[in-house]
């Protein structure tokens, strides 16, 4: 089957991820072909198409919603300055809007005042299987009802008394071993993309999100500057540390990446998003047996070796562009917990000492000795 569309076909994917094939001529709107292309019924429509007898389908507008009711409500909010402000992140909004528009889906004709605290428990209790989900969810109703209250539409936020579930995996993303890494390592060999990715990741510490924009121009002097991509729509965090000669040595013998990116694509261009690079180290690792890795394990990896090797707090914050003190006060604490357990667990060995002459039970009338009385109620048992 040829690989290639018909004259002006186009393949697009919807908002669910199925592809569609469109005709469309410049100038004109583009018109739906059904079937699997090259297929007698998809040739049939495009043969339609050419002759123009096939026209584009009208598109089906939605009724105005309802004033207060659940779909009136996510619209006001999705279209308000308020949701804007405080989901800033394209990839929050894009989460945001899929939850809420499923929940439109399911009672968008419902009244507001039906979406009650019960309702979502009941909400979460549905996606108890999968608690991020779950959690998602909760926090996609919260930006909602934080919306209403804060325009004044419902008197008290529902979602105030519901709790997020615990996850079933608390230590989040794997954390890379040693022998991991080495094994990685011995799959893609230094001068490959693949290893230019994982010096990145681990000797930067960076998010996958910062690593597919470091290039040559971020590297002065001896140090890596660069500004982190992710919340840089709230607020500005710059990361300086130095080249570390590990990483040095990996791009300089690496001679398929990019000046203003290290890291290109099999196109050779840079990579569109963080999300479409992770894929691809994803499968970096498969090919080396290491399906469970995951970039940011990488980043895990180094903070801990970091800190096991006796990185103070500021230090770790400062290596990792964290503005809050708690996620590096995780890494120490696990760091000091197994350094003092190592330098204490020789004390779990009980002393040796002289064992001492213990009377023979007969003689203990003769010898005077008064017997205690819980040694008699043992002897006794």
């Amino acid at each position: 089957m040829p690989h290639r569309l018909p004259k002006y076909c186009t393949e697009d994917v919807d908002r669910h991820g199925n592809p569609r094939i469109y005709f469309r001529r410049p100038g004109q709107k583009k018109i739906r072909l059904k079937g699997i292309p090259w297929s007698e019924p998809f040739m049939e429509s495009y043969r339609l198409a050419v002759e123009g007898k096939l026209q584009s389908e009208p598109s089906a507008k939605r009724p105005k919603a309802k004033p207060n009711t659940v779909r009136w409500l996510v619209e006001e909010y999705l279209g308000s300055a308020f949701f804007s402000d405080r989901c800033p992140s394209p990839r929050t909004r894009k989460i945001r809007r899929r939850e809420l528009e499923a929940l439109c889906e399911k009672a968008g004709d419902e009244p507001i005042s039906s979406i009650t605290a019960k309702v979502i428990r009941k909400g979460m209790d549905r996606r108890k299987d999968k608690p991020e989900a779950a959690n998602t969810f909760l926090k996609a109703l919260r930006g909602l009802f934080a919306f209403a209250v804060d325009y004044e539409h419902i008197p008290a936020d529902p979602t105030a008394s519901v709790k997020k579930l615990r996850s079933h995996n608390p230590e989040g993303w794997h954390t890379w071993t040693v022998e991991e890494v080495r094994q990685y390592e011995q799959r893609h060999p230094i001068g490959t993309k693949a290893r230019l990715a994982l010096a990145l990741l681990l000797y930067t510490g960076a998010r996958r999100s910062d690593v597919v924009q470091l290039g040559r121009q971020h590297i002065r002097d001896g140090q890596l500057k660069f500004r982190v991509y992710k919340n840089r729509l709230r607020k500005h965090v710059e990361i300086e540390i130095p080249v570390l000669p590990e990483l040095r040595e990996v791009i300089d013998a690496t001679s398929e990446k990019g000046d203003l990116t290290f890291m290109i694509s099999d196109h050779g261009r840079a990579w569109a998003s963080g999300d479409s690079f992770g894929n691809k180290f994803r499968d970096w690792c498969t090919e080396a047996g290491l399906p469970h890795c995951s970039p940011h394990g990488l980043r895990k990896a180094g903070a801990t070796i970091a800190a096991e090797n006796g990185a103070s707090e500021p230090q770790l914050m400062a290596i990792y562009g964290w503005s809050d003190p708690k996620m590096a006060a995780l890494y120490t604490r696990k760091a000091n917990r197994k350094r003092l357990a190592g330098d204490a667990a020789h004390l779990m060995v009980p002393r040796q000492t002289e064992n001492e002459t213990v009377p023979l039970s007969g003689s203990v009338e003769n010898s005077g000795t008064k017997t205690p009385k819980n040694t008699r109620k043992i002897n006794a048992i």
